[in-house]
């Protein structure tokens, strides 16, 4: 009898101990390499990135590695090498991002497989040359070319020669660098194409509409900002749209059938697809050229959604999408014949998209790959 209790005792201590050392494995500190330097992740610091991220704490939310990775200076990434013990395993950032989640300190799963990692080492990517400019840079830049007090440092651009009266923020949803220099090889694009100074740029992480039109807005990073993930239609911080109306000024926004984000003090005209014909893009285009015959405020948005939604439903650099592309062209040729003079038009997407493969759902963005962070910024002086 006492052998049997002391062989249960111990079957049980050996239980509770491989408890606690898979306890400790999986929550000790993570070893990121990124760009040749090493950062300790702690527990702590991956507590602070969830909560952050998860605004709605009855919800659990799947925390995409990618917000670790961005929280840490990355903007684009391009391999991933993860080690568990003395094994080492290497993926494409491209192929796993999406199916790649932080579930705590040292966990992480990746297409349904998880693993408990000592190390993980990220290499970056990017642009091949250096790039000065981002989608936070474009409210400083109104202010400056409209003479309007926000925020404290410079956007970084340079100035119109002539006088600037009124600003035109021409927003293509979904067409990205990488997706507007295929469209501008193929003829696509004949106006866009040859059209101002062209600035490469990143949006901000993750690229998504709402996040990035509150970047646009504040001036500040979805860091920075309080607007992390999808879903928060409020901004908390100072905005350009606030700016502009406390000195007196008007914003008007021409937007498709809803907003992505919620603009205090503009006024706002929805336009949804009164034609039936599954697009906005025609409507957005009329409603602006009725805002610019009437007479055009200081500062006015422009959202064409056309390209991001037929990039979703038949993939970036399918016919369709081709079709559309061509399409937004022509409307913001025509949009640019109509603006008065002293007019700065700033030309912008909020993301970019990549191709899905074998998937119902056929473009996707919202990782830290170049076809979904690069992005540019047209100026334009009419």
């Amino acid at each position: 009898m006492r052998k049997l209790q002391k062989r249960i005792c111990t079957f049980l201590f050996v239980l509770v101990l491989i408890g606690m050392i898979a306890c400790s494995k999986a929550g000790g500190d993570l070893i990121l390499g990124m760009d040749g330097q090493e950062i300790v992740i702690t527990k702590s610091m991956y507590a602070d990135i969830e909560k952050s991220v998860n605004v709605d704490e009855e919800e659990d939310y799947d925390l995409p590695l990618d917000y670790l990775f961005y929280d840490n200076g990355a903007k684009v990434v391009e391999n991933i090498e993860i080690t568990d013990g003395e094994v080492t395993y290497s993926f494409a950032w491209d192929e796993i991002a999406e199916g790649t989640f932080w579930r705590n300190t040292r966990k992480i799963e990746i297409n349904d497989e998880e693993y408990i990692i000592d190390r993980i080492d990220v290499h970056t990517g990017g642009f091949e040359e250096e790039v000065d400019h981002s989608i936070t840079d474009i409210p400083y830049l109104t202010a400056e070319a409209l003479h309007v007090e926000f925020g404290e440092r410079s956007s970084g651009f340079e100035l119109p020669g002539s006088e600037v009266e009124h600003v035109v923020w021409i927003f293509l949803d979904g067409f990205g660098y990488e997706q507007f220099q295929t469209a501008s090889t193929e003829g696509l694009i004949p106006i866009l194409s040859n059209l101002g100074t062209f600035y490469p740029a990143y949006t901000i992480f993750p690229p998504k509409t709402s996040t990035v039109t509150a970047a646009l807005l504040s001036g500040l990073d979805s860091t920075e900002n309080g607007v992390w993930v999808s879903g928060i239609r409020n901004i908390e911080v100072p905005n350009i749209i606030e700016a502009i109306t406390g000195a007196g000024m008007k914003m008007l926004i021409v937007e498709g059938s809803s907003t992505p984000f919620n603009y205090p003090n503009a006024e706002i005209t929805l336009s949804g697809d009164r034609d039936g014909n599954g697009s906005t893009d025609d409507n957005v285009y009329t409603n602006a050229e009725a805002a610019l015959t009437e007479g055009i405020p200081e500062l006015f948005m422009v959202h064409f959604h056309g390209i991001d939604d037929v990039g979703h439903t038949y993939a970036p650099y399918s016919e369709e999408w081709e079709e559309k592309v061509a399409e937004v062209d022509e409307f913001v040729g025509k949009l640019l014949e109509l603006l008065p003079e002293r007019t700065l038009v700033v030309i912008f997407p909020d993301h970019g998209m990549h191709r899905i493969t074998g998937d119902s759902e056929l473009g996707n963005h919202g990782s830290l790959i170049l076809d979904d962070m690069g992005i540019y910024i047209i100026l334009f002086e009419k």
